[in-house]
């Protein structure tokens, strides 16, 4: 049987103090939002197996994203008609569309986190961006090169960094 879990990154930061002394701050960064990934009980306690999706899980950040079906097509690399088919049953999206998918809700875990909240996040994904070429992160977020960049500007503002 399996259950619901939560997997985390923590970054540690190394930062001196005004009396000279250095301290470590460990930052934990929820690894994803929408898409909790199932623990299995059995297993290793920081183990944590990622499943291929059934399409009905990828709707609530589907929807979030705000792209259109046009655009999840091209976001999966599927043709638009299959999306209809997905929905309308139980299958699984497979192995690579599903990577996609945990990546992209992983970029919208850590926007939570630097963001401080999905509203002000939606906010930054739709606003063109200097330090992305002049790129709205929600355009860049449907190619897994895009991800990581969008991925590595917010990096840069945890680190302090005004992007």
């Amino acid at each position: 049987m399996a259950k619901q879990g939560k997997r985390s990154e923590t970054n540690s930061w190394r930062i001196k103090t005004s009396r000279g002394e250095t301290e470590s701050i460990d930052v934990e960064v929820q690894a994803y939002h929408f898409l909790k990934p199932y623990v299995q009980n059995d297993d290793p306690p920081l183990m944590v197996k990622e499943p291929e999706l059934v399409y009905e899980r990828i709707k609530p950040m589907v929807q979030y994203l705000g792209y259109s079906q046009q655009e999840l097509s091209g976001v999966l690399e599927v043709d638009p008609s299959t999306l209809f088919r997905w929905d309308k049953g139980d299958k699984t999206i497979g192995k690579m569309r599903s990577k996609a998918m945990y990546d992209i809700d992983h970029i919208i875990a850590k926007g939570v986190k630097v963001f401080g909240s999905e509203k002000q996040l939606k906010e930054w994904l739709h606003t063109i961006n200097q330090a992305l070429g002049n790129q709205k992160p929600i355009e860049l977020i449907k190619s897994p090169y895009g991800i990581e960049l969008v991925d590595n500007a917010m990096e840069a503002m945890l680190w302090g960094n005004v992007l």
